[in-house]
């Protein structure tokens, strides 16, 4: 699996995040052994990518494609992005 302690996270704080030992995760990084589905899905979720990229079986990483989407939008289209985005995150909370 590829390195996956992404967003200047360690593999300790993502451990911590997934609840498991940073030893699964040197494991997974070294090919000694992989994620069962459940945890692989919530790496996925956590940083807004695919099992296709994190497994290596493709080079390209969602998470790149969004922000290249984003990159496009003009400056105002961004701003309402944002407003959107804090929307839905204040709407989640209620």
């Amino acid at each position: 699996m590829r390195g996956i302690a992404i967003n200047d996270d360690t593999q300790q704080t993502l451990a911590d995040k997934l609840g498991i030992s940073v030893w699964s995760i040197r494991a997974w990084e070294q090919g000694k052994s992989y994620p069962f589905s459940n945890v692989l899905l919530a790496i996925c979720k956590l940083y807004g990518t695919s099992a296709d990229y994190l497994l290596g079986l493709t080079d390209i990483d969602p998470s790149d494609e969004a922000r290249k989407q984003r990159q496009r939008l003009t400056e105002e289209e961004q701003n309402e992005m944002h407003r959107y985005e804090e929307y839905l995150l204040w709407k989640r909370k209620k």
